[in-house]
C-alpha cells in the first residue's frame, strides 16, 4: 500500500506574488535552481553535490492567497520531503516573513530561547492552520527532552531531537482533567491530569511550568464563561382557570 506523499505547510505574511519572489531568491540563495511551474507553483531543483552528500532531488512549492497573506504547500516529486532543504530555504527568507502561529511571543514571554527557524519549523510542523502557541516551556517526559506547547486547542510535548521530532503527547484542552504545578531543585514539574493516567513533566525551566499552567487555567475559566449551564431555569406555573 503506498502512503500519502507528506506536504508541509507554511503560512507567509506577505500577499502570494511576494512570497512566490522570496521563495524564489531563498532558494538561489541556497545554492538551488528555482523555476516557475505554473502561476501558482515553482519548482526548486536541489543539485547532486558529492562534497554535501546531497543527492539531487526536486520540491515543489504551491502559493496561494490566504487570510493571513499566503499560505504555501511544499511536496517532493519523488521520494521523502527533505526538511534539510526546506530549512535551509526558510533561513534565507526575509526576517518576519514567515508566520510562526505566536510561538516566537510565547517563547519570549517564557524567557527560552528557542535558536533559529529550524527549531520553529519543528513545533509549527505539529500545529494546525488556526491554531496559536499561547505558552512554551522545555522539560522532560520520560526522560526524552521535549517541547511543552499550550496551544488554544491543545498541550502538546514535542521532541527537542531536530526535524524528525515526535509528539510524544497530544492532550486536547478537554481531555484534560486538572493542571498542576510542583517545584524541585532540578527545576519546576507540571502534573497533567488525564483519563487515561497521569503525565509528569519535569526539569522546566524556572517559571516556564507556572507561565504554561496560569495560562491555561485562564483560558479554561474564559471557556467555561460561554457554555450553557445544562440546568433549565423552571418556571412557575400560571393560575389555572377554574
Amino acid at each position: 500500500m503506498t502512503s500519502a506523499p507528506e506536504t508541509v505547510l507554511w503560512t507567509m505574511l506577505t500577499g502570494a506574488d511576494a512570497a512566490r519572489d522570496h521563495i524564489r531568491g531563498a532558494a538561489v540563495e541556497s545554492g538551488f535552481r528555482a523555476t516557475s511551474f505554473d502561476e501558482d507553483s515553482i519548482n526548486i531543483e536541489i543539485p547532486f553535490s558529492l562534497l554535501k552528500r546531497r543527492r539531487a532531488a526536486r520540491l515543489t512549492a504551491t502559493v496561494r492567497p490566504s487570510a493571513r497573506g499566503a499560505e504555501v504547500a511544499w511536496t517532493a516529486d519523488s521520494g521523502p520531503l527533505n526538511h534539510d532543504h526546506l530549512a535551509s530555504i526558510e533561513d534565507k527568507l526575509p526576517e518576519g516573513v514567515m508566520y510562526y502561529h505566536g510561538l516566537e511571543d510565547a517563547a519570549l514571554r517564557a524567557g527560552l530561547s528557542l535558536g533559529g527557524p529550524t527549531t520553529l519549523r519543528v513545533i509549527v510542523r505539529a500545529l494546525a492552520r488556526d491554531e496559536t502557541v499561547r505558552a512554551i516551556g522545555m522539560g522532560h517526559m520520560n526522560e526524552s527532552a521535549g517541547y511543552i506547547v499550550l496551544t488554544t486547542r491543545r498541550l502538546l510535548v514535542i521532541e527537542a531531537s531536530g526535524l524528525g521530532s515526535r509528539t510524544l503527547l497530544d492532550a486536547p484542552h478537554g481531555s484534560i482533567e486538572a493542571l498542576s504545578l510542583g517545584k524541585r531543585i532540578t527545576g519546576e514539574i507540571l502534573r497533567v491530569a488525564l483519563s487515561a493516567g497521569p503525565i509528569v513533566i519535569s526539569r522546566l525551566g524556572h517559571g516556564e511550568g507556572h507561565g504554561i499552567v496560569k495560562i491555561y487555567r485562564e483560558e479554561r475559566k474564559e471557556r467555561a464563561r460561554f457554555v450553557p449551564s445544562s440546568v433549565g431555569h423552571s418556571v412557575a406555573p400560571g393560575p389555572r382557570n377554574p
